[in-house]
């Protein structure tokens, strides 16, 4: 195993009332560090705010398209992903992603604390409307892995399969939750497709 391109990064994005530090993040960077490339994978605290963290995110990979950059997105994070796959064209893992984040995150309106940094907020009919401006109805199949367990909790894998039916690459697994149960089994795979290492 050795390193294929030593600028290559790994985007993180988390989901909703999730944190840079989420199981899927630490695995990520652990695997990474592992192999001697500790800063390949990239995993910002987003904004609750959808276009804000639309910004944030834009500004990361504006800095560093030119070295080759690929995103992974878990749930709403994998909704963001593929929003902006498109819009620069780049490689996206997408994990149990929200594709009807606009609709699901209805449920969710008004006061909110993030579990893990206990930032307090209020979700709005405003934010739905930026959510709605992100939504992928014909995404490039080439441009994706996406990986889904049926035993997700919260969203209907179907959903995710039913948007993203011809990806490139297609991980589907019965049972597991919403969480990708043992993530940690394609941490090596996720840095190769990401061009961080090859063999």
């Amino acid at each position: 195993m050795c390193v294929e391109n030593t600028l290559a990064t790994l985007l993180y994005i988390h989901g909703f009332n999730s944190s840079e530090h989420s199981h899927k993040a630490t695995v990520l960077v652990h695997a990474a560090t592992a192999l001697g490339r500790a800063n390949a994978v990239i995993s910002p605290r987003l904004s609750w705010q959808p276009a804000q963290a639309i910004k944030q995110l834009e500004a990361i990979i504006e800095a560093k398209q030119n070295e080759g950059i690929t995103l992974i997105g878990s749930s709403l994070g994998g909704f963001y992903a593929a929003y902006l796959a498109e819009k620069y064209r780049l490689k996206a893992i997408l994990v149990n992603p929200a594709v009807q984040a606009p609709i699901l995150l209805k449920d969710y309106l008004g006061p909110q604390t993030n579990p893990y940094t206990q930032e307090k907020y209020e979700l709005t009919e405003a934010h739905m409307r930026e959510l709605e401006q992100l939504v992928v109805t014909e995404p490039t199949a080439e441009l994706y892995w996406l990986m889904v367990q049926e035993g997700d909790e919260v969203l209907d894998y179907q959903e995710a399969l039913n948007v993203f039916s011809k990806t490139a690459r297609l991980t589907h697994e019965a049972k597991g939750d919403h969480s990708f149960t043992e993530f940690e089994r394609f941490s090596l795979e996720i840095l190769r497709f990401a061009q961080i290492i090859t063999e």
